[in-house]
């Protein structure tokens, strides 16, 4: 770590290790059901919407990530619709994310990395929504968080490494906004991943 006593921030390195890896995002699925079983799909704000039911693996990950959310219309009658996902960030943080839903079939990529999912509530589902095959699913996304603490920002990422084997850095996949990064290799829960990157911390 450098320090400037001059300075308002401090500059500082970490490696994030994810031992047996990060799992694929096709198999981290936090919540998937029909849309119209969850009472309140349709109410008007989220206080009148509804909770899904979240599988276990939403509070027991072993990365922080992004959440994907994905309206399956079967018959192209759903005209909008709102949720909302609740829970902590890569930094301990408690974090909410909004997504909406323009109507038909769509997926949205959010951009928080949750290390853990705690609630996901639905709400403002309008046009017709009866067909048992209207369907919504959550899950984990390809974009990791970087945990860093509070008042910190991401600066860069300067290595990676999947499964003992250095991988050329994705720096677009960086995003220094959202602390997250999009790994070269890809997520199959089985490779040790290690990503080290900088970050400076405001300490006045």
């Amino acid at each position: 770590m450098s320090v400037d006593i001059n300075a308002e921030w401090t500059q500082e390195i970490n490696t994030l290790i994810i031992t047996n890896g990060a799992a694929a995002d096709t198999t981290t699925v936090y919540a998937d059901t029909d849309i119209d079983d969850t009472t309140g799909y349709d109410g008007a704000t989220e206080a009148a919407g509804g909770d899904l039911i979240l599988a276990a693996i939403a509070t027991r990950q072993n990365v922080a990530r992004n959440v994907v959310a994905t309206v399956t219309d079967a018959d192209a009658s759903i005209t909008g619709g709102y949720a909302a996902v609740y829970g902590y960030d890569a930094n301990g943080i408690p974090a909410r994310e909004l997504f909406t839903f323009a109507g038909g079939t769509e997926t949205v990529t959010g951009n928080v990395a949750f290390a853990t999912v705690d609630k996901i509530t639905i709400w403002g589902f309008t046009g017709t929504v009866a067909n048992t095959d209207d369907n919504i699913k959550f899950g984990g996304g390809v974009k990791l968080g970087l945990p860093m603490g509070g008042n910190c920002a991401l600066l860069d990422v300067i290595k990676e490494s999947a499964g003992g084997s250095l991988q050329v850095v994705n720096h677009a996949g960086i995003d220094r906004t959202y602390g997250t990064y999009t790994c070269t290799s890809a997520l199959n829960g089985t490779n040790e991943q290690e990503i080290t990157y900088t970050f400076k911390r405001r300490i006045r």
